[in-house]
């Protein structure tokens, strides 16, 4: 698994960079002399005098023979502008032969522009791979990198950005972030047949200065990826057969500065000038006209003088007396209530006086034995 290591100490990654950048130098010099041969040319550079410069990838591969590593330096894909001096849509040929060993992906955008107003350098591709003794060494997804800087009286203002796929790379299939990161190989990966293991320590450095993708207050941008391999080789036994930089690889690197922009003249040119000539056509048009971004602008604050207000007094308020008329009730007669009896009375008929059947004697009975013919 890749592993990503601190830096040391005090250590910046830019003199770092600049040091491991060094010794490649040096060394496919070194290589070059010792061989007694030239390479091609590598192809056109920016002037000294260019405000605005892109350059799409610059390859340096040390001389490495237990890696099957040859010495070689070279770039593809310039383009630069002097001050006010407009557009200029790069230049494409591989003269040093970078194509050999770097295949660049989708449409290659190179180019810059100068003028009054601003200057700026682009540089934009699908993706990038580095093919070393036959392998897939270095794979790089898109890329999109732009710097911009804005002159007095706006300015000085500047602005970068390197915009890439997820912040990694591939290094023989490893994915690997920003920073420095050591990964173990073997030597049948590395395409070198005289090597068993190798441990790779890869410095992959993400450049946008300054950095926020926002406009800062200073002179200068720049962006880009720097991408540094070293290695440490070992035989089978264990012994090192090699240990120092393999190769080095810049991609999308774009400056620019506000030094030495002026606004053009407001007079009439004099009749002797020389007429302005075309530009060469163009072999690879830009897919986009890069964003003009417009400052932000401060506003001075105001002060508004406070305003007093008369107080508002309400006048008083009189509620008549209200009378209320008496009201007079009239009495009220309630009809007299016959209550119904409840129960009606019990009426007992008159008991009859008895009828004698038989009159009464007229005097007294009489009790003795004697003669009833009268009766």
């Amino acid at each position: 698994m890749p592993k990503t290591l601190p830096l040391p100490p005090g250590v910046r990654r830019d003199v770092r960079r600049s040091a491991v950048r060094a010794a490649l130098a040096v060394t496919a010099a070194a290589t070059l002399t010792a061989a007694g041969f030239t390479v091609a040319s590598t192809g056109a550079r920016a002037a000294d005098g260019d405000v605005a410069t892109s350059v799409l990838a610059d390859l340096t591969i040390s001389d490495v023979p237990a890696a099957g590593l040859d010495a070689f330096n070279g770039v593809f894909g310039t383009a630069g502008s002097p001050p006010n001096g407009g557009l200029d849509n790069g230049d494409l040929s591989d003269p040093s032969g970078v194509l050999n060993y770097l295949t660049v992906r989708g449409q290659a955008v190179v180019r810059t522009n100068a003028e009054a107003a601003r200057n700026w350098a682009q540089a934009q591709a699908s993706g990038f791979t580095l093919s070393l003794n036959e392998r897939d060494f270095l794979a790089v997804g898109a890329l999109d990198a732009y710097a911009e800087c804005i002159p007095a009286p706006i300015g000085p203002l500047a602005l970068a950005y390197a915009h890439t796929d997820s912040n990694t790379i591939g290094v023989l299939g490893r994915q690997v972030p920003t920073g420095t990161t050591q990964i173990e190989v073997t030597g049948a990966e590395l395409g070198a047949a005289g090597v068993s293991t190798a441990t790779l320590t890869v410095q992959y450095d993400q450049i946008e200065d300054p950095s926020g993708g926002g406009y800062q207050p200073q002179s200068s941008a720049r962006a880009g990826l720097d991408i540094t391999i070293s290695g440490a080789l070992r035989d089978e036994e264990g012994q090192e057969l090699y240990d120092g930089p393999l190769d080095d690889v810049e991609l999308g690197h774009v400056d620019v500065t506000c030094d030495g922009t002026t606004s053009p003249p407001v007079t009439t040119p004099p009749p002797t000038s020389p007429p302005v000539t075309s530009p060469p056509p163009v072999t690879s048009p830009p897919p986009t006209e890069p964003p003009i971004t417009i400052p932000p602008v401060t506003v001075p604050p105001v002060t508004v003088s406070p305003i007093t207000v008369p107080p508002v007094t309400d006048p008083p308020i009189t509620i008549p007396p209200v009378t209320v008329p008496p009201v007079t009730v009239p009495p009220v007669t309630i009809p007299p209530i016959t209550l119904p009896p409840t129960k009606p009375p019990v009426t007992k008929p008159p008991t009859p006086s008895p009828t004698p059947t038989k009159p009464g004697p007229s005097h007294e009975p009489d009790y003795g034995y004697g003669d009833r013919g009268d009766h």
